[in-house]
């Protein structure tokens, strides 16, 4: 009985979560959702079995409800991110542009030490990123020094 009432509260989390993110994209930009996403400070520890489980529930969600005709990449990663975040894993979102015959095709994925994080087959490859919530920090190189503007100019920010 435990493991049924476990298994709908993840359910519920993930339709919870899922909708919040479609709602919240209708009316706000990628960044400001990813802000919101984003907690202050890793939590929890992480639980691989728990969260093979919400990835479950989420594609069966998303399979039911799907976002739209093209797929669910997108309410997928941002809702992943969510959990996994909460979860303890230091996660980055990715989107993704590939040109596909006369158009432009996009995918949104999640990552994790710079390697895919629950991304299903190795679709993502074939995109040139374009957006990544936190922002990628260049790490192979040491900082250079402040940069000033000269004597009688301004700067900008």
């Amino acid at each position: 009985m435990k493991r049924v009432v476990k298994k709908y509260w993840m359910l519920l989390q993930v339709a919870a979560i899922v909708s919040w993110v479609r709602l919240r994209l209708r009316g706000e930009s990628l960044p400001a959702v990813l802000k919101r996403l984003d907690p202050a400070a890793l939590s929890g520890e992480t639980d691989s079995a728990r969260f093979e489980d919400l990835v479950y529930y989420m594609d069966r969600w998303l399979q039911l409800f799907p976002y739209n005709a093209k797929g669910n990449c997108f309410p997928r990663s941002l809702a992943l991110y969510w959990f996994a975040t909460r979860s303890g894993y230091p996660v980055s979102f990715h989107c993704g542009v590939r040109k596909d015959g006369a158009g432009l095709d996009g995918h949104a994925w999640l990552t994790l030490d710079r390697q895919p994080f629950h991304e299903p087959g190795q679709h993502w490859q074939r995109f040139t990123v374009t957006y990544s919530f936190p922002s990628e920090q260049p790490v192979d190189r040491e900082p250079g020094p402040p940069v000033r503007p000269r004597k009688g100019t301004t700067a900008t920010i």
